[in-house]
């Protein structure tokens, strides 16, 4: 693996650590990107392209009666196909922050770290790479490594990324029970051991817990 999921312990050390790498007065813009990958399982450039209201971009629909979905664009796949999404509860309760007047346009606006430096805010919104940097960044300062270095090898220290919040998203959902066919289709996988093995690895204790709970109960009477 190229990363891991971290804990809900470590995001909040990742939380603490946004304003010393961006500044104070970009610092709750960057917190509410990072929130948003942790909640929603959408890699950076996905997220960067949530709007309320643009054509052509991924797209928060709620009808009465019905669970939220993301509506994602063909030109925002991987696999280059249309496709609807259930939205997670954790990423709808983070946009139902945005008041409802304030609802249009971009909805993930990091801002420019050039309040930080005392430059003059540049007002031109950032690119998903140039974000995944940032974030990146955030993840160094934190001191949250999720690839160990190797001296041997020279391979080097990795730090915790936006793709590794992805991970965490899924393997949360995996600990809460969520069965595989449903993670698979929240995260956009063709098959379960796409997921399984990118993004959700199996933990046979936690294969006990959902086992034990159902069946733990159910035992049989011992034979006379």
């Amino acid at each position: 693996m190229k990363g891991r999921p971290i804990d809900d312990t470590e995001f909040q050390v990742l939380l603490r650590t946004v304003t010393e790498v961006v500044g104070e007065q970009a610092a709750e813009s960057w917190t509410y990107v990072l929130r948003g990958l942790w909640e929603s399982a959408l890699r950076i450039e996905e997220l960067m392209h949530v709007s309320w209201d643009k054509p052509g971009t991924i797209r928060p629909v709620w009808t009465d009666g019905q669970h939220p979905v993301l509506d994602i664009p063909a030109d925002m796949q991987k696999n280059g196909t249309h496709e609807t999404i259930p939205a997670l509860p954790g990423f709808e309760q983070l946009l139902l922050e945005t008041p409802v007047e304030n609802r249009s346009g971009w909805i993930f606006n990091p801002q420019s770290l050039q309040g930080k430096l005392g430059r003059r805010v540049r007002h031109q919104r950032p690119t998903s790479e140039w974000v995944g940097r940032v974030i990146s960044k955030i993840g160094k300062a934190a001191g949250i490594i999720v690839v160990e270095g190797d001296e041997a090898t020279g391979k080097p220290q990795k730090f915790v990324s936006a793709h590794d919040l992805r991970r965490s998203c899924s393997k949360r959902l995996r600990y809460a029970g969520v069965p595989p066919l449903v993670i698979s289709r929240v995260m956009r996988h063709s098959s379960w051991e796409t997921t399984q093995k990118h993004y959700a690895a199996s933990d046979v204790q936690m294969d006990g817990d959902i086992i034990w709970e159902i069946l733990g109960d159910a035992k049989s009477e011992p034979s006379k």
